[in-house]
């Protein structure tokens, strides 16, 4: 490209010099930087020639002619800037003009799309109208056609009203009726259970303390326990108070059925507590329960929570010692006789029973005066002649031991089958006049 510059520049030279009036000079391409030096090389064979040309014009030659070339080199830079400008604007018009063609076309596709959805809108809109006025015209005619059938439907209703209602009368009255039967069914339900209640409270609270029955009284209880059963069975939803079952529960324990006394203690024990005095005849027949069947340790556990209410109670303190008894823990069984002994002296039951424990203690004659004191209080109370009559046996002398026995069945015949049994008596199991006694087939040896 500088190339081609640099040769139009020497044509337009030439061509200018010549208007001016300058002699042609025929110029080569060269480079534009030694010009001076061939310009010179080149001028020198026309000085000889042309002698007549000074060496000043020639001076002025050459300056003349480099200021053309500079606005020659000039003019043509202007004149390529404008035609790279021309080209540029050129290559871009039509870019633009496929813009703004695109543009105007959108702007078409836009107008005519939304001249179509507002023509559209409105063939939608007419046809709603139809159909809804077509609809209206049909829920009109419905409504006409319902209001003539509500009006059928109304007066069938009302008539059915009538007729429910007379139902709901009938049966009301009916109601009311079987309603007043339950209410004199209940009432004589409450009067039974309070006249059973009523006769086992005066049987029980007697007997509490010394936990024997006659057999008449236990004849009672057992009736008593049966009309409860056959009451509560008849009905279902008998309300029983703490009270009611702790009753019930000294019921089942003089009846010997001591797994249904403890439910019914148990559910003393669950009711919500006002007076504390029935929680702790709940505990303390729990107690009892317990140690007829034998469970210690459990009755143990419910003698302490009876304690815990009437810490001073002198009947649940002997309870307790005599839990200790029959478990063998004689020296703490005696401690406990001891402090009730202490509060009561003529508690018969705790002196029979320290009298025993201190034989099984081996302080026989402190035994036998314990055992003699307690009769001589209660002498009609089986226990202590029985106390006696170990004592006796101890001591080997064997028809004290059998007479004294003999009382002790005389009071309890309870005895009887308990003798049999007894490793306190094994030695007497074989003599005749024990075994007469006791009622077994009498062995002569």
């Amino acid at each position: 490209m500088r190339r081609s510059v640099r040769l139009g520049s020497g044509l337009f030279g030439i061509v200018s010099a010549s208007w001016i009036g300058f002699p042609a000079i025929d110029m080569q391409p060269v480079p534009s930087q030694p010009v001076s030096l061939a310009l010179v090389s080149s001028t020198q064979q026309p000085l000889q020639r042309l002698p007549e040309v000074s060496q000043k014009d020639l001076q002025q030659e050459l300056q003349m002619r480099k200021l053309v070339q500079e606005e020659v080199d000039r003019a043509f830079n202007h004149t390529t800037a404008l035609l790279n400008v021309l080209l540029a604007i050129l290559t871009v018009l039509p870019i633009i003009a496929t813009v703004l063609l695109y543009l105007s076309r959108q702007r078409a596709i836009q107008e005519l799309r939304e001249e179509m959805d507002e023509q559209i809108q409105k063939e939608i809109e007419a046809q709603v109208q139809a159909e809804l006025k077509q609809q209206t015209l049909i829920i009109q005619k419905q409504m006409l056609e319902l209001g003539q059938e509500s009006f059928a439907v109304t007066r069938q209703v009302q008539q059915q009203a009538s007729e429910f209602q007379a139902e709901i009368d009938q049966l009301k009255t009916e109601f009311e009726t079987q309603l007043e039967a339950l209410k004199n069914t209940a009432t004589e339900v409450e009067r039974e259970k309070d006249r059973i209640f009523q006769q086992i409270t005066s049987i029980t609270l007697v007997a509490t303390s010394k936990d024997v029955l006659s057999d008449e009284k236990k004849r009672q209880i057992e009736t008593l326990t049966e009309q409860l059963d056959h009451l509560k069975s008849k009905s279902s939803g008998l309300d029983l108070d703490i009270n009611n079952f702790v009753r019930e529960g000294d019921a089942l324990f003089f009846a010997g059925r001591y797994l249904e006394a403890i439910n019914a203690y148990d559910q003393a024990i669950g009711k919500t507590i006002v007076d504390t005095s029935n929680l702790f005849a709940a505990w303390h027949g729990k107690t009892k329960s317990l140690r007829r069947l034998k469970r210690y340790p459990q009755a143990l556990a419910a003698s302490t929570k009876a304690m815990a209410l009437k810490p001073d109670d002198s009947l649940m303190w002997f309870e307790r010692g005599y839990l200790l008894h029959l478990q063998g823990q004689y020296s703490e069984a005696l401690e406990i006789y001891d402090r009730v002994i202490l509060d009561q002296p003529s508690f018969y039951r705790a002196r029979n029973h320290r009298g025993y424990v201190l034989l099984k203690l081996q302080r026989h004659e402190e035994g036998i005066i314990e055992l003699n004191k307690g009769i001589d209080i209660k002498p009609d109370y089986g226990n202590g002649y029985y106390g006696k009559a170990y004592y006796y046996l101890l001591q080997n002398q064997l028809d004290l031991a059998l007479d004294n026995l003999k009382l002790a069945i005389a009071c309890y015949p309870k005895y009887k089958n308990h003798a049999k049994t007894d490793p306190d008596f094994a030695n007497l199991w074989g003599n005749p006049r024990f075994q007469e006694l006791v009622g077994l087939p009498v062995v002569l040896e």
